[in-house]
């Protein structure tokens, strides 16, 4: 009898179950279910604050249509949607709607959504007929987000799901579309949100990510320190070549880069401290300092290939 293999996060697979890449975050001095418990309980009080005017991560901002499409952004029409909650609860790395070609009547599911701005914008596009997922761990941000919603006028577009986005209880193959914005990176079992997203989505269906990576070489010590306290979205960011080859490995095809974004001074300090410095860790001015040029917003696609 066929034994179960054990994936790099710790989870005991059945036997023909498709299985994990061996490519994740060495975890220092954090245990993964602590890592987890961190994270959502720094953005559940958060949402339960109702946000913050002062963004934490300003690629959420005023750009012109082409600028915005160019660089992955929100345009003024698209922040013209949004009810002023959406926006204090952003703490989004780019807009993903914004190049997953999104269509009418597609069903979108939005992992780690958050306060809700791209369930926002990714209802408008699928229209009465399409039909949107908002999955996230925390609670209140959950309950923020129907709150968003409701006054968007969008209630009846939107299904949401209290789950770990590294948990193996997604629904198969019920998304033609799948997008993420400035999460995976939070989660210490990378390759165990991308078998989740493989799983969720249709065959051919398509993914839409921003998020946060490291690109050039970055002091193994920085990168050490970063994780110990798994600080803002630069603890979990991880070097952008291992995390396409997750990406690839899990199964899809196509991957293809729409925009990057290294982040300035200040922007780094400000995804250091997300969602924001109430709530996130103290950290090292000087270790911050040493990431800079090297932290990196990008933009990509790619396809769940067809049975």
């Amino acid at each position: 009898m066929n034994k179960p293999k054990k994936p790099c996060c710790g989870k005991w697979e059945e036997p023909g179950k498709r299985s994990l890449p061996k490519a994740a975050i060495p975890i220092k001095e954090l245990g993964r279910e602590e890592i987890k418990q961190k994270v959502k309980r720094r953005y559940d009080e958060f949402a339960k604050e109702g946000g913050s005017a002062e963004g934490c991560c300003p690629l959420v901002g005023k750009s012109t249509e082409s600028f915005a499409l160019e660089h992955g952004l929100y345009s003024q029409e698209e922040l013209a949607l949004l009810p002023k909650l959406a926006i204090n609860l952003s703490r989004g790395c780019g807009n993903p709607t914004g190049f997953a070609n999104l269509q009418p009547g597609e069903v979108v599911a939005d992992f780690g959504s958050g306060g809700g701005i791209d369930l926002v914008l990714a209802a408008h596009k699928v229209g009465p007929t399409g039909k949107v997922i908002g999955i996230d761990f925390a609670p209140h941000m959950i309950e923020r987000a129907k709150q968003v919603m409701e006054e968007a006028g969008l209630s009846d577009r939107v299904e949401f799901i209290l789950l770990d986005i590294e948990n193996p209880q997604v629904p198969n193959s019920i998304a033609d579309v799948v997008i993420s914005n400035c999460v995976i990176n939070l989660c210490p079992c990378k390759p165990c949100v991308y078998k989740q997203i493989f799983e969720i989505l249709k065959p051919d269906g398509r993914l839409a990510i921003s998020d946060i990576v490291t690109r050039g070489d970055v002091d193994p010590k920085v990168r050490d320190y970063f994780q110990s306290i798994w600080t803002g979205c630069t603890g979990g960011a991880m070097p952008e070549d291992e995390y396409f080859k997750i990406v690839s490995e899990v199964g899809f095809s196509q991957l293809k880069v729409v925009a990057r974004h290294t982040l300035g001074p200040k922007e780094l300090d400000e995804m250091a401290s997300c969602p924001g410095k109430k709530f996130s860790p103290v950290f090292s001015e000087e270790k911050l300092a040493q990431m800079q040029g090297k932290i990196v917003s990008t933009k990509f696609i790619a396809v769940k290939p067809k049975e």
